[in-house]
């Protein structure tokens, strides 16, 4: 069934594997965490890498969101392309191919911001936008604890103090990655994080002003601690991905329920060779692998949670049916929740938007395979 010809059907009419979203589901997370955050006078700027789809973006846009966060600057271009004129690339651009796309960028919208953990990686930007006789805002990334990029906190002011003696850059604020609230479970346990993670950074922008530079931007944030800011934590936004559409790694953390799920994979059943498997049309190359180990796991059937995929080919997906009360025969269709989102909507090159199990509408994921 071509794409035009899907619209109106039941989903189980559609050819598989499959990436569906739910709009009703979309929606709602979209606005929950909007209303929440406006409700303690923060702003949103929404992790794009998370649905790597325009139409997404925009409903974040018109719920309120201030703009977009990027991993890359590839990924920055297609949203600016799409009408996305306020974007944050949260990454180091190094390089001189990177670096002159994003000069190129820096002039299509009316704002842009990146990422600086170093003087070297501050001396390329400074090279070409001063060369250029353009200024860029940078954000200096403080290492609150995640252990990826970003300077310890007791380096960001010198580091400021080297980003502020170059040319063509202007320090914007300051950001960090909340990576750790990922090692948490639970409601309580991430508001309690949230609070000490925005009071750590409004004391690494205060020693930055004690310092003489102006900070604008205060960044955290991440999909388990979104909507549990309080007013006056210190921050001025946060940068959400996955809440949008979630996943089982967002269940098992805590940070969501199956009802939240909004992006699962259709897949079909095309072997019951043993009473306790069945193996589905939809492996590796359409579930992908997770990325920490929140969830054991690479799958879990929708409305079955004891429905777990235990292993993956290329082309083949393990279901351990030996729990499940209802087995699946062969050329039954089942939802499938994958463990990570990001790295799983990747793989497709369109999503199935959905409504009471009947397709809405077609979008392509117009920045999937964007990693440049």
């Amino acid at each position: 069934m071509d794409k035009p010809a899907c619209l109106g059907h039941p989903i189980f009419d559609l050819d598989t594997p499959c990436l569906l979203v739910d709009w009703d589901v979309l929606t709602a997370n979209i606005e929950r965490i909007q209303r929440a955050t406006d409700q303690a006078g923060l702003r949103v700027r929404p992790h794009i890498k998370a649905h790597k789809t325009a139409q997404i973006a925009h409903l974040q846009m018109r719920a309120g969101a201030c703009g977009v966060t990027a991993a890359k600057v590839s990924e920055a271009e297609v949203f600016a392309a799409a009408g996305i004129d306020d974007i944050f690339i949260a990454n180091q651009i190094i390089g001189p191919f990177k670096l002159q796309r994003l000069l190129a960028l820096a002039r299509s919208v009316a704002r842009l911001a990146v990422a600086v953990d170093s003087l070297a990686g501050a001396q390329q930007l400074a090279e070409t936008f001063a060369g250029a006789g353009e200024v860029i805002d940078v954000i200096l990334e403080v290492d609150c604890g995640a252990g990826r990029c970003g300077v310890g906190p007791e380096y960001l002011v010198e580091l400021g103090e080297q980003v502020a003696d170059l040319p063509g850059l202007r320090i914007g604020g300051i950001f960090a990655y909340a990576g750790p609230a990922y090692a948490l479970r639970g409601a309580e346990a991430f508001a309690a994080y949230a609070a000490q993670e925005a009071a750590l950074l409004a004391e690494q922008a205060h020693e930055l002003r004690r310092a003489g530079f102006a900070v604008e931007v205060i960044s955290g944030g991440c999909t388990p601690t979104a909507g549990r800011y309080q007013t006056d934590c210190g921050l001025t936004e946060v940068r959400p991905g996955t809440y949008c559409l979630n996943d089982r790694n967002q269940i098992d953390l805590g940070s969501c329920t199956e009802a939240d799920v909004a992006a699962t994979v259709l897949s079909t059943v095309v072997s019951t060779p043993a009473p306790d498997r069945a193996i589905c049309d939809a492996g590796s190359k359409a579930l992908a692998a997770p990325v920490g180990k929140i969830s054991d796991g690479y799958g879990w059937v929708w409305g079955h949670p004891e429905g777990v995929f235990y292993k993956l080919n290329d082309e083949h997906g393990y279901l351990d049916t030996g729990p499940m009360a209802d087995k699946p025969q062969i050329g039954d269709k089942l939802r499938i929740i994958p463990p990570r989102l990001c790295t799983c909507l990747n793989l497709y090159d369109e999503m199935y938007v959905i409504s009471q199990e009947r397709v809405r509408d077609v979008w392509p994921i117009a920045a999937r395979g964007t990693i440049q």
